[in-house]
């Protein structure tokens, strides 16, 4: 009876729980320039994610005996990735894998660009997951709204989107099969193609007209505008980061109030355009872009975690080959963009808040909202109190890494009805906790 009062009582205090913000992920390499793990780098900076590929034309080049079976003699496992996913579980940095490409045997003697069969496709997604059993976030290819990238695809056509669903419920499948923590992240677009984001979503539908299933819808929202919510959407169904809010409805009337999108792949790149992306920005200015997508990705409770593409400038082989995308150059010299990166929100750094479940008036004006806040590095603390978008109060604080302090914020609202405590800390993800007011 004592333990159960207890339990309610801790539940009162706690504030109405809102989905996690947005994961702060990164692709780039395992060893720095000179040598040395570059996992430290992704520690220092705060990664939630580290990101990789697989291709399972690669990993398994003939057809297997025991297709579901990591140990069968014709998986050829990278190195790499083993080496990935040991650095990454040794560092507490979730590790989210790219599946792409496929073999001749199973999709027909094509190109790799082609979708695989269904269930050959399935049968590696699951071995794979038994291979790396620390891994929960698993991609399924990469871009497919492009014909170069993923066949069969034809321009504004729905045979390359509905071929993609196929692989994807598959694989959602077998990877669930294996573990039903596993997230499987589908869709995988970027801001344009020959399939736009906007229409792939539509025409990505299974023989039975139902959309595959996933957790995760992924998208690389690779921007032609400095990032702002406020921008007009692109027509056509283009979506850059700036789209986010619009293409988030989407979403959510395809897969529910709840879907989320995994952005696995956002730059701007730094002093020159290269083969890959024309646009490009000074590197102060590259650090501002970087601030602003993070901030968005971390103000929209759709997005489950925004990745940066990649962690070093590319080395310019020829004239107009290289691209200058990284947190630091080639010769590892940090940029402007790495300290941008680190104080950009990271789940890692999410502070625990607790604040009450309710209110009422005549206690909100007199002594204001009591919200308990435990920083997980040190530095200013913020908390906001929001109806909506108009703020009723703020309050800061500086408090110690690990420290709890009570921040209390006052307001004058006479009207009752809901509230949002929204709390900042140095490089924390933002929490919401929601109380009503009797």
């Amino acid at each position: 009876m004592k333990r159960a009062l207890v339990a309610s009582l801790a539940a009162l205090l706690i504030g109405a729980p809102t989905a996690n913000a947005a994961e702060k992920a990164i692709w780039g390499p395992l060893e720095l320039p000179g040598g040395g793990s570059a996992f430290e780098t992704y520690k220092d900076l705060g990664v939630d994610t580290y990101q990789v590929g697989l291709s399972f034309a690669t990993t398994v080049p003939q057809r297997p005996a025991n297709p579901g079976d990591p140990n069968d003699p014709a998986y050829r496992w990278p190195p790499s990735l083993d080496e990935a996913a040991a650095a990454a579980a040794a560092n507490g940095i979730n590790l989210a894998i790219l599946v792409t490409q496929s073999p001749g045997w199973a999709n027909g003697g094509r190109s790799e660009l082609h979708a695989p069969d269904a269930k050959a496709f399935a049968d590696f997604m699951a071995a794979a997951s038994k291979r790396y059993p620390t891994v929960r976030r698993w991609m399924i290819w990469g871009e497919p709204n492009r014909a170069d990238r993923f066949l069969p695809n034809e321009p504004n056509s729905p045979v390359g989107p509905r071929a993609y669903a196929r692989i994807l419920d598959a694989a959602y499948g077998s990877l669930k099969a294996v573990s039903p923590r596993n997230i499987v992240i589908g869709g995988m677009t970027w801001t344009g193609g020959d399939v736009k984001p906007a229409p792939f979503m539509k025409f990505m539908r299974l023989p039975n007209g139902r959309p595959p299933r996933l957790d995760w819808f992924g998208h690389n929202p690779f921007p032609f505008r400095f990032p702002n919510l406020r921008e007009l959407a692109i027509r056509d169904g283009w979506r850059d980061i700036s789209d986010l809010d619009v293409f988030s409805r989407q979403l959510r009337r395809t897969y529910g109030p709840r879907a989320k999108f995994w952005l696995s792949e956002f730059l701007v790149l730094s002093d020159k355009p290269s083969d890959e992306f024309l646009l490009f920005v000074s590197r102060a200015q590259q650090a501002r872009w970087l601030r602003a997508s993070y901030a968005i990705a971390d103000s929209l409770d759709s997005v489950a975690g925004l990745g940066w593409l990649s962690l070093l400038d590319q080395p310019e082989r020829n004239p107009g080959a290289g691209s200058n995308w990284g947190l630091l150059t080639e010769t590892g010299a940090a940029k402007p963009a790495y300290a941008a990166f680190r104080s950009a929100p990271s789940e890692q750094f999410r502070p625990v808040v607790r604040a009450p479940r309710t209110v009422t008036r005549s206690a909100l004006r007199r002594r204001g909202l009591a919200v308990k806040v435990r920083p997980r590095t040190a530095g200013r603390v913020i908390v906001e109190l929001r109806r909506g978008k108009r703020r009723l109060g703020r309050a800061t604080s500086r408090v110690p890494a690990g420290a709890t302090r009570t921040i209390v914020v006052r307001s004058r609202t006479a009207r009752g009805g809901r509230v949002t405590s929204v709390v900042r800390t140095s490089r924390g993800a933002t929490v919401r906790r929601s109380t009503v007011v009797r």
